[in-house]
């Protein structure tokens, strides 16, 4: 076999793993976070419009806000109403790194990866956190975005902050 043809077996190879190693990765951190994290109820502030649709898009994720609370009352969802209200046109501590990615997400509409505590300026004080998060079609109703609300399973844990989202409670698929 010419060089040529090893370099590509090589690199098809180098490719697999990588994709093999990210999916062991995921489904550890999926592991954890249903062991580990709590259930929380996360205002939607942005989606990716094809959530609303039947059609799925490749890339469906959607910006999120939430408390500890697994509050799903129209009076906390309405607060954090509010505090997505107070994020329009948001301006960053320019010496604070999340405030910025912050910012940056909210203005460019792109992902961050991370899990970022809302300056108590735009939450009245209350412990309030930003995500991005991948939205699982065959976790809502009808296969599509039906709500203002997903519940999530979260560790929020200092430094260590994770996110993903779970299946809404009253769900026909919802473990018990």
């Amino acid at each position: 076999m010419p060089i040529w043809g090893w370099v590509c077996v090589g690199l098809v190879a180098v490719v697999v793993l990588g994709l093999a190693y990210l999916v062991v990765v995921e489904g550890q951190r999926e592991k954890r976070l249903q062991r580990d994290g709590q259930t929380v109820v996360a205002r939607i502030i942005l989606a990716n419009t094809s959530l609303y649709d039947a059609k799925p898009a490749v890339f469906e994720f959607a910006f999120v806000l939430f408390t500890r609370d697994a509050d799903p009352s129209d009076a906390h969802l309405a607060f954090l109403g509010r505090v997505a209200e107070n994020l329009q046109g948001f301006e960053p501590n320019d010496a604070n790194p999340a405030e910025k990615k912050l910012a940056w997400a909210l203005e460019t509409q792109r992902t961050t990866g991370d899990v970022i505590r809302v300056p108590k300026r735009a939450t009245d004080g209350r412990e309030v956190y930003f995500a991005s998060t991948p939205v699982k079609r065959r976790m809502l109703p009808h296969g599509r975005l039906t709500r203002d609300h997903l519940f999530l399973r979260v560790i929020l844990d200092g430094d260590r902050r994770d996110v993903s989202m779970t299946e809404y409670p009253d769900s026909p698929t919802a473990s018990a």
